[in-house]
């Protein structure tokens, strides 16, 4: 058997009666039934920088999709904390740790009153279904043949939490036994991470989590952020949010999960849905479940799921379980249906849409004219569908509707406004900028299956005209490169197919969409820097001619690259302040200019290197004391210091004098003598040397010893 936790918490476990799912301390949910007053309502912001691969590709543009934001992040084992450590983080512990046995009546479905259908919600079937976590599997794994077999359909599995105390992600270490025993028991899965975030960038963390903690699972039930009080002294307790602020934070989380293609959710109970967070403005997006222990409940808006009680006994399960109904309801219906032109392939064009809440996958459909009917194209778990051959050929209809499976029914959602479409075999399509130079710019385009050649035109912006500045003959050569330019300089250009008829005339065809294209800034001049702090410095260049703005790089030692760590708009603004930096570590810098044709940024040459220490941390907690004539001056050891200097106010002299040099961060003592009914002042500051370059940090607090 695992354990549950290193130390302690089997001692305290040891009869099986103890795990019975009886809310004490500070759960929402008993503090909702119970009347207790609810606790007082008390982002990331990011500059959206383009991160270069490498020194070469400085062009190459990362989309935050592709980013994972566990990347580097310390994430816990639950099966490897104390128990102490769980007490004091896992918000479900006092949940699960009651030592009051719960005596349930099997005269009822699940030992527990079954709950009236809500009124909005009458005429809706519902399935039985659990919410597991570690606390239920640790003494006895989950039989969950005997779950299916009691009737219930689905589980709603935790994979991990944030500590309301410490903020580390934990995760459940029962969560691979609990996921693959139900699914291969036949049930559906969920799951749900019990998050204690306080900002967005920490919801995508957790969101990140469950990402990647799903992998290889066929996840058929939404991925939720469950969002409750933990304790009184929780970091979300405590933070003093407001609502639109804790509400954003459960779209952050969802909108991440639906971004990889899941089903997003919000967990909370009525009190947060309706007083904390924006229940109703979430149900528009995302899938809604409520816990409400009671058997008529009385919340008003959109949910698909209710968790009506914790004392369920479900055979196969040793002690109490939360046990829930999943309405039948449908998907929203599909919104913002669009079509444009494949960039890649001039055969081929993509729909797109609006996420629609609830949703496991979306079918999409065409109406075949020889037949009068709605074809189906197929389905994709995507809000985009590529559609190809034979359908592009010609104008076409199309609509999207969503749908969520429930064992294995499913169940449609109304269907979108129908789009028309069809390629315009005419017109040179997918026209984009690939590369740039001070001097020129690279152009790409679909191949045109009936186009002969290619004619590129320049906007000539003096003369206001378009003129040619290319021709290219054939059809297998779907680039061109324009130079001659300008530095710095955003040009519009237009590619547009020939035709050669069979009397040898030509016959221009259609002109594509006008592209933007930009040439790159002159290179940026090395970087030097303003103020420097322990975790922070000002940094300086000189002004670059027409550009559009700045990108300062960092080199990063774990890639062995400089990546972009800040993005300056404005040609005029030749200055950034980098934070997040350690003390006393050294950093190499580079600046580029760019130039933005539309929302890409062209990058020029970067500068020179520069490298800079930041300082050590200030000197604190100075003190002294005296053995006899000798005493010793004590502080505490600062981050990022090599090293300290000693000095000493002179009296006569009004000046201060090094008596000192201290190698080594943890060499924190300095002792002298002093004769009785003296007294001098003394003064501390770290520094740090690397390759004879020595920064010095803030100076301590003066410290007058007297004997």
């Amino acid at each position: 058997m695992n354990k549950l936790f290193k130390t302690g918490l089997l001692s305290i476990l040891t009869c099986s009666i103890l795990l019975q799912s009886a809310v004490i301390g500070y759960s929402s949910e008993t503090k909702e039934i119970s009347n207790a007053p609810d606790d007082t309502i008390a982002s990331y912001n990011s500059d959206n920088d383009n991160v270069l691969d490498d020194e070469n590709s400085e062009n190459n543009i990362i989309n935050d999709d592709t980013k994972d934001y566990t990347d580097g992040l310390k994430i816990l084992e639950s099966a490897e904390v104390s128990d102490e450590f769980a007490k004091n983080n896992d918000p479900l512990y006092k949940k699960y740790m009651s030592v009051s046995p719960i005596a349930n009546s099997r005269a009822n479905k699940f030992g527990v009153t079954q709950p009236t259908t809500p009124p909005a919600l009458v005429g809706v079937n519902s399935v039985d279904g659990i919410d597991v976590s570690m606390y239920q599997a640790y003494s006895t794994p989950i039989d969950w043949n005997k779950v299916k077999a009691a009737g219930i359909s689905y589980a709603i599995i935790r994979c991990g939490y944030r500590g309301w105390g410490t903020g580390e992600i934990v995760a459940d270490s029962y969560f691979k036994q609990n996921i693959e025993g139900a699914l291969a028991a036949g049930l559906q899965v969920g799951v749900y991470f019990y998050t204690q975030a306080i900002t967005e960038t920490e919801a995508k963390e957790e969101a990140d989590f469950c990402k990647n903690a799903v992998k290889g699972y066929d996840i058929t039930l939404p991925i939720y952020i469950d969002i409750e009080n933990a304790d009184p002294k929780g970091r979300l307790d405590t933070s003093g949010l407001t609502k639109a602020e804790k509400t954003n934070i459960c779209k952050a989380f969802a909108n991440r999960v639906q971004s990889a293609n899941y089903t997003g959710g919000v967990y909370a109970n009525k009190t947060w849905l309706e007083n904390y967070i924006d229940g109703a403005a979430l149900a528009k997006k995302f899938a809604i479940w409520l816990a409400h222990y009671t058997t008529n409940t009385d919340y008003a808006n959109e949910f698909s799921m209710w968790q009506y009680s914790s004392k369920a006994t479900i055979s196969g399960i040793k002690g109490s379980v939360d046990v829930n109904k999943n309405y039948l309801t449908k998907p929203h219906q599909v919104t913002n249906l669009t079509a444009a032109p494949s960039t890649t392939n001039p055969s081929e064009f993509i729909l797109s849409w609006t996420r629609a809440a609830g949703a496991y996958k979306y079918q999409v459909k065409t109406y075949d004219e020889a037949t009068s009917t709605w074809v189906s194209l197929g389905t994709t778990k995507s809000n985009t569908f590529t559609v190809v051959e034979p359908y592009s050929t010609a104008e076409r209809q199309y609509k999207v509707r969503a749908f969520k499976l429930i064992g294995t029914e499913k169940i449609y959602g109304a269907y979108s406004s129908v789009v028309t479409f069809g390629v315009n075999l005419k017109k040179v399509t997918g026209l984009i900028q690939t590369a740039a130079n001070k001097k020129s710019v690279s152009l790409k385009w679909n191949k045109l299956l009936t186009a002969s050649g290619y004619y590129v035109n320049m906007y000539n912006s003096n003369k206001q005209e378009w003129s040619q500045v290319k021709a290219i003959s054939g059809n297998n050569n779907v680039t061109a490169k324009i130079t001659g330019l300008d530095y710095s300089t955003v040009y519009k250009f237009r590619v547009q197919g020939y035709a050669v008829n069979e009397n040898g005339a030509v016959e221009p065809l259609v002109n594509s969409s006008t592209l933007s294209a930009a040439t790159t800034p002159k290179k940026a001049g090395k970087p030097k820097y303003l103020k420097i702090t322990p975790e922070a410095l000002k940094l300086t260049w000189k002004k670059v001619d027409k550009g559009s703005g700045y990108q300062v790089l960092r080199y990063d030692t774990a890639k062995k690259q400089y990546v972009v760590c800040k993005s300056v708009l404005g040609k005029g603004h030749n200055y950034a302040t980098i934070k997040g930096l350690k003390k006393g570590t050294k950093y190499k810098f580079k600046v580029q200019a760019y130039k933005l044709a539309g929302d890409i940024k062209w990058a020029g040459e970067r500068s020179s290197a520069y490298s800079i220490l930041t300082i050590p941390a200030k000197v604190t907690s100075l003190k002294y004391s005296f053995s006899g004539n000798k005493c010793t001056l004590k502080w505490k050891a600062c981050d990022g210091a090599g090293g300290y200097e000693v000095q000493k106010y002179n009296k006569s002299t009004k000046k201060w004098y090094v008596v000192k040099n201290k190698k080594g961060k943890k060499h924190v003592k300095y002792k002298f003598i002093l004769a009785k009914n003296n007294s001098a002042k003394y003064r501390i500051r770290a520094y740090k040397n690397i390759k004879g370059i020595r920064r010095y940090g803030y100076y301590s607090k003066v410290k007058t010893v007297k004997h």
